[in-house]
């Protein structure tokens, strides 16, 4: 009989090399990215891989140790997305030429993964609403539908940079590092912040706890988004200004290729996202009663399947093609991170995690 206490140590020790393996691959598809260096690229895939299969055997026991599929609170939730990301980029990058896309996917799989590891908790008893083969169907399809938006997001990205380099319009390189550096930053900062402020009970003089409560809450949430949004304005400036070089457009695929890449990864994420939303309905009905409750999980998911589709449709009829779709491709990975995130730690509903 295995013992759970070190099936449990084993599965955090996996996922902490994980993060750490993810971490390394960042760095090294950068550098990649900077200096055309194989070598470097060579190994980010590999490590890359290697994470892939650590992240896998760590999702693995925390389904047997659990008793149950691995998506039922933010760490797990967290980690299944990174899996999903890291997936879709792994596959993508074996048909496509899209290397330099990993200097922005394996960074945003990272960072997500680090933030699993801060709300890791240990295996936990499903609420009888959970207890359903439906959870993981209607989890595991959502995650992999976001981990492909996201590799659209940075497929989408890198063509309007390329497109920029193109036009010698160099200034405008600039800007879009800064302004996807600065918010990175701030969903961080906010993220960062909503998890430092935990309840605290402190009365004032006037007996009210509400007020001074809220007050150590704000502080807290604007002091990390305003460190988060200035870190990403540094590091953002540094990124474009290194960026803004016609060296720097031999480095990324062709505009063709970042076109195809990030249409194929949402044509392929909208039905798995459709199928997601009616698999979610189906056990809504199943542990509820109801197939749709207008739940703020629910309702954001509605907003970012009619996104996607607007995107499918624009370029499906109208015919839009280039930088229109790129820049609904880079837009639409903000719905993404509000339906995810936003909706959990900002809004009250049955889908918040613990």
């Amino acid at each position: 009989m295995l013992n759970t206490d070190n099936l449990v140590i084993a599965e955090e020790i996996l996922f902490i090399a994980t993060v750490i393996t993810y971490l390394v691959s960042s760095v090294l598809y950068i550098w990649h990215l900077v200096t055309r260096n194989r070598r470097a690229v060579v190994m980010g895939f590999v490590l890359l891989a290697l994470g892939l299969v650590a992240q896998t055997a760590s999702l693995l026991l925390r389904w047997y140790t659990s008793g149950h599929a691995p998506m039922s609170d933010t760490y797990e939730s967290l980690s299944l997305f990174a899996w999903g990301v890291v997936l879709a980029f792994i596959i993508t990058e074996r048909f496509y030429p899209v290397k330099s896309a990993g200097a922005i996917v394996v960074p945003s799989a990272f960072l997500i993964s680090l933030v699993a590891l801060i709300f890791y908790e240990d295996p936990a008893d499903l609420v009888p609403a959970l207890q359903s083969y439906w959870l993981w169907i209607h989890v595991s399809i959502a995650m992999i539908a976001y981990g492909l938006f996201a590799l659209a997001f940075g497929a989408g990205f890198f063509y309007i940079v390329q497109e920029y380099l193109l036009k010698k319009q160099y200034e405008n390189v600039k800007t879009a590092f800064v302004l996807l550096l600065a918010g990175l930053g701030a969903v961080l900062g906010l993220w960062f912040g909503s998890w430092w402020s935990e309840p605290e009970m402190v009365i004032d003089a006037a007996g009210n706890p509400d007020k001074i409560y809220a007050g150590i809450d704000i502080i807290k949430i604007i002091g990390s988004l305003a460190v988060g949004l200035l870190l990403g304005l540094i590091l953002g400036s540094l990124a474009g200004r290194g960026a803004a070089r016609p060296a720097f457009s031999t480095r990324l695929p062709s505009l063709d290729v970042l076109d195809e890449v990030s249409y194929r990864a949402i044509a392929i994420g909208f039905p798995m996202l459709t199928i997601g939303i009616a698999t979610g309905a189906i056990w809504a009905d199943i542990a509820w009663g109801r197939w749709w409750g207008w739940d703020p999980k629910e309702t954001w998911s509605a907003i970012t399947w009619f996104y996607y589709g607007a995107y499918l449709h624009t370029r499906l009829t109208l015919g839009w093609r280039g930088r229109h779709s790129a820049l609904i491709a880079v837009t639409g990975m903000a719905v993404v991170l509000f339906t995810y995130f936003g909706v959990n730690f900002l809004l009250s509903g049955l889908h918040a995690y613990a």
